[in-house]
C-alpha cells in the first residue's frame, strides 16, 4: 500500500512541535528566551523534515542525519549561551520524551501515529499529542529541575527584564540566602548570569560587558557609563560563600517584573559567572504569586552586601 505524504502537513506540524520543544528547552534550563531564533530554527527542522520524503532523499532519515538535524537546530536556536552542550542534550532528551509520548499514548488509545521514516506526516489526533507534551514536559521538568537545584534550595520564579525598549524573559531562583541590596537605596538587587541581557542592552553597553570585563568591575564602570549612561551603572560590593568580598557592576532597568509584581527601576547585578543550572538570575527580595505575597526562608547561595558602594 502507498503512504501519500502532504508536504504542508509535514512542514506545519513538525514545525510547531519543534519550536514548542525549543521554547520548553530555554524555559527548563532559564535562560533568556529568543523566540525569534527558536522560530528559526523550528523552520530548518520542518524543512529537513520535509527533505526527508523528497525523491532521492531517503538518506537524510538516518540517524547520524538525524543527529547532525538537531545539532544544527540547537546551534540555530542556542548558540553563544555558555552552557550549549547541556542545553542541546536537553533538546534531544525532549524530543525522545515527546516522540515516545505520542507514540505509546497513540498505541494504547488504540489507534495508530502517521510516522514514516521516523517523520510525523500527517495531522496526529490533538488529544494524543497534548497529552503526550504535558506529560513529556512534566517528567522532564521535575527531572531536569530537581537536578538543578542540587546542593541550593529555593524556588523558581519567571521574570521579564524592559531596558531600551526591549524585553527579556528568564527564570530566576528565589533564595533568601542572597541579600544583596543596592547600597543607595537599600533596595534588593537582581543577580543576572552572563548573556543574559544580551539582547536588550543598549549595542556598546553590549559589547562591553562580556564576561571577562566583569569580572574587573571597576575598570568596567567608567567606559559603561560613558558608553550608556541611561543605564546609571556603578558598583554594588558583596560577599559570597568561600569568598572574602567582591564588586559587581550593577545596571537600572526599566523596569522588571519577578512573579506578578513589576519593579519600575529595579537594578540588575552583572556577575562575571554562571549562576547555576536551570536558572539565570538570582533574587533574594519578597514575590508576590497571583495576588500573594511570599517570603522564603530557605538559605541557598550566599550574596550579600559588604559595605559602601565604590565608584
Amino acid at each position: 500500500m502507498m503512504t501519500v505524504v502532504y508536504v504542508d502537513s509535514v512542514f506545519i506540524l513538525n514545525g510547531v512541535m519543534d519550536y514548542l520543544l525549543l521554547l520548553v528547552t530555554a524555559r527548563l534550563a532559564g535562560i533568556p528566551l529568543r523566540r525569534r531564533r527558536y522560530l528559526l530554527a523550528a523552520l530548518a527542522g520542518a524543512a529537513y523534515a520535509v527533505a526527508v520524503f523528497l525523491p532521492g532523499m531517503g538518506f537524510l532519515s538516518a540517524p547520524p542525519v538525524k543527529a547532525a538535524a538537531g545539532v544544527l537546530m540547537a546551534l540555530i536556536a542556542y548558540g553563544g549561551e555558555t552552557r550549549l552542550a547541556r542545553l542541546t542534550l536537553l533538546f534531544f532528551a525532549l524530543s525522545c520524551a515527546l516522540a515516545g509520548s505520542v507514540l505509546a499514548l497513540g498505541l494504547l488509545a488504540g489507534g495508530s501515529v502517521p510516522v514514516t521514516r521516523g517523520v510525523f506526516y500527517t495531522d496526529v489526533d490533538a488529544r494524543v499529542l497534548l497529552a503526550a507534551a504535558t506529560a513529556a514536559y512534566g517528567l522532564v521538568r521535575v527531572v531536569f529541575r530537581a537536578a538543578a537545584r542540587s546542593g541550593v534550595e529555593g524556588r523558581l520564579v519567571p521574570v521579564r527584564i524592559a531596558i531600551d525598549g526591549k524585553t527579556a524573559e528568564l527564570t530566576a531562583l528565589w533564595d533568601s540566602g542572597n541579600t544583596l541590596r543596592d547600597p543607595v537605596d537599600g533596595q534588593p538587587v537582581l543577580v543576572v548570569a552572563p548573556g543574559s541581557l544580551r539582547g536588550i542592552l543598549p549595542g556598546a553597553a553590549a559589547r562591553l560587558c562580556t564576561p571577562e570585563a566583569l569580572g574587573a568591575p571597576a575598570e568596567l564602570l567608567a567606559p559603561l557609563a560613558q558608553a550608556a549612561p541611561e543605564l546609571a551603572p556603578r558598583l554594588a560590593p558583596y560577599r559570597a560563600v568561600g569568598v572574602r568580598g567582591g564588586l559587581l557592576v550593577t545596571v537600572r532597568s526599566e523596569w522588571t517584573q519577578i512573579g506578578a509584581q513589576r519593579h519600575p527601576g529595579l537594578r540588575l547585578a552583572l556577575s562575571p559567572t554562571v549562576l547555576g543550572d536551570g536558572y539565570a538570575a538570582l533574587w533574594g527580595g519578597e514575590v508576590r504569586m497571583g495576588g500573594r505575597h511570599e517570603h522564603q526562608n530557605t538559605a541557598g547561595t550566599s550574596c550579600q552586601v559588604a559595605g559602601p558602594a565604590a565608584g
